[in-house]
Parts: structure tokens; sequence; C-alpha cells
């Protein structure tokens, strides 16, 4: 084999391929390495949004607990006012009937408003609970609501995570493949050397 410019030409080529296929393997390596990590920053804000998830969960079910102990303490305030109010009367008649007087006239007057005021404050106290009740309700709805939004943003993040690990596991092989081309190409390279 005789020494020419061809030769050394066809050396170098072959040499910048081997060098360049290891830098592509490399380089592939890298990028890989990159879109890892970005795939596992995203499963761990995914796993963020899941335990959000489940505070939003949490504060829901107290939301509906607080509505029913509210509807419990309504009814049991409307209880005892209607005990007062009824005991309020009947003070009122035991007052009339130790005076004397009869249960009619303006003695029924009196009766009758003290029954409407407290028929009045029971209505009151009832919507009072009610409008509450519905507050907590609301928050509880709203509650859920971000709970689901939280899941299908990290459910979106989980598949955001798993296509980058994908596209890592892609650009390692194109890297590789690149590589096996230009050890083809230094292999031939090395095969027309020495065909001169």
């Amino acid at each position: 084999m005789a020494l020419s410019k061809d030769t050394f030409s066809f050396g170098s080529g072959a040499v910048n391929d081997i060098f360049g296929g290891i830098a592509d393997i490399e380089n592939a390596d890298l990028k890989a390495q990159g879109l890892n990590i970005s795939a596992e920053g995203t499963r761990l804000k995914a796993m963020g949004d899941r335990a959000e998830a489940d505070n939003y969960d949490r504060a829901s079910t107290l939301a509906l607990q607080n509505e029913q102990f509210t509807q419990e303490s309504t009814a049991i305030q409307q209880s005892q006012l209607e005990r007062n109010t009824m005991m309020q009367i009947g003070g009122q008649r035991a007052g009339f009937a130790g005076a004397g007087f009869a249960e009619s006239g303006s003695a029924l007057d009196i009766l009758r408003s003290s029954a409407s005021q407290g028929a009045l404050a029971k209505a009151v106290l009832g919507q009072q609970g009610l409008i509450t009740e519905a507050g907590y309700q609301e928050q509880s709805d709203s509650y859920t609501a971000m709970a689901s939004t939280a899941r299908a943003t990290a459910a979106g993040e989980d598949q955001i995570a798993n296509e980058t690990d994908q596209l890592a596991d892609k650009t390692k092989e194109s890297g590789t493949i690149g590589a096996i081309g230009k050890g083809i190409g230094a292999a031939l390279n090395i095969a027309a050397m020495f065909a001169l």
C-alpha cells in the first residue's frame, strides 16, 4: 500500500467518522438524561397535585360536616326557641288568670302577638340555618371541583412525563443509529484506503 493524498483523506475521514459517532452517542445520552430529569420533575409536580387534591377532598368533607352540624344546631335552637315561646305564652296565661282576666280581647291579642313573634323568630332562625348550610354546600362543591381539577392536571403531567421519557429513549436511539451510520462510513473509508 502506497501512501498518497487519498490515503490520508480516507484515513482522516474514517477518524472523523469514528469520533463523530462517539460524539453522537454522548450528545444523545446527555439530551436523554436531560429529558429524563425533566420527566421526573413533571412526575414530582403531579405528585404534588395529587396531594393538593387529597387536601381539597378533606376540606370538602369538613364543609359537608359543617353543613350537617349547622342543620342539627339550627333544629336544636328552633326547639329551644319554641320551648321559650311556649313558656312565655304559658306565663302570660297564668298572669292573666291570676289577675282575674279572661282569655279574651286584649289578652288574646297579647297571646297571639307572642305566638306570632315566636313563629317569626323560629322562621328567621331556620332561614339563617339554611343560608349557612348552603354556604357550606357551596364550599364543598368548590373543593370537590378543585380536587377534580388537580387530579386532571396530575394525570396530564403523568402523560407528559411518560411522553418525555419516550422522547428520551428515541433521542438515545437516534444517537446510536447516527453512530452506527458513522461507523459504517468509517469502515468504508478504511476499506477505500486499503483498496488504493
